[in-house]
């Protein structure tokens, strides 16, 4: 069955790899600008006055506190135009502003930027690719059967993972706890439900972690596989630091 395979499958697995790769570090970039915008913006309104009309409008504004009779009603705009035009013009001065600048955050900070799905997704397509190429590499060169390889393909992520990393683990060579958190985090994302969408909001450090991990398990399937090629322990590492320079 591995038969049919050849150089041009090879060489598809890493040009999505590679599209996996670049697309989850630009989403965690856009995501990191998205929350300094919202910063910037959060002081810009701070010095925005409110004007008499506003105050005026406010006095007669009717809300109710029933969530579904909010998202239902028909609210007229509850700022003059003057305010109106004072904060569209903030949150486009902020976004011209971070897409300019980097900030520092803070190692705790916790990501809640919708772009983080982008990341997490594509970071969880990244994995499996390498992983499902790495299967690939062992069946064609003997190193497991064909059968063992026709049940393994299929597995679950984790299984494929611990069925390469057996030795390893067992000599505690090897560990793949922050392997199992991305697949947990992005299985939020797969699940989009109003529960997972709360609770989907991982620390930087967090992110950091995983990115390490995933760096030494690919440096591990490099160094059996030999392949003739930029790794991919070497373009993550870039991207780590890169990530670490601008926002960390």
């Amino acid at each position: 069955m591995s038969d049919k395979h050849d150089i041009e499958t090879y060489s598809k697995l890493a040009e999505g790899a590679t599209f996996f790769l670049d697309e989850s570090f630009k989403y965690i970039h856009e995501a990191l600008s998205s929350e300094f915008a919202s910063d910037i913006f959060e002081k810009m309104l701070n010095q925005i006055d409110v004007t008499d009309q506003d105050r005026k409008i406010a006095n007669n504004l009717e809300i109710g506190n029933d969530t579904i009779e909010i998202l239902q009603s028909n609210i007229d705009n509850p700022l003059s135009k003057e305010t109106l035009k004072n904060i569209s013009a903030a949150w486009e001065k902020a976004n011209i502003i971070s897409q300019s600048k980097t900030q520092k955050f803070k190692l705790n900070h916790k990501i809640k930027s919708i772009e983080l799905l982008g990341h997490l997704n594509n970071l969880g397509f990244l994995v499996e690719t390498l992983v499902n190429r790495h299967l690939l590499f062992l069946v064609q060169t003997k190193k497991i059967s064909d059968f063992s390889y026709s049940r393994i393909s299929i597995a679950k992520i984790m299984e494929r993972l611990i069925f390469i990393f057996k030795d390893e683990l067992n000599q505690n060579k090897i560990h793949l706890n922050e392997i199992t958190k991305l697949f947990s985090l992005r299985n939020k994302t797969v699940h989009y439900t109003p529960d997972n969408a709360i609770a989907l909001k991982p620390r930087i450090s967090e992110l950091i972690a995983i990115w390490k991990q995933c760096q030494k398990i690919f440096e591990q399937l490099e160094k059996v596989e030999k392949f003739n090629e930029v790794t991919f322990s070497k373009r993550i590492e870039h991207y780590i630091n890169e990530f670490k320079a601008n926002w960390s």
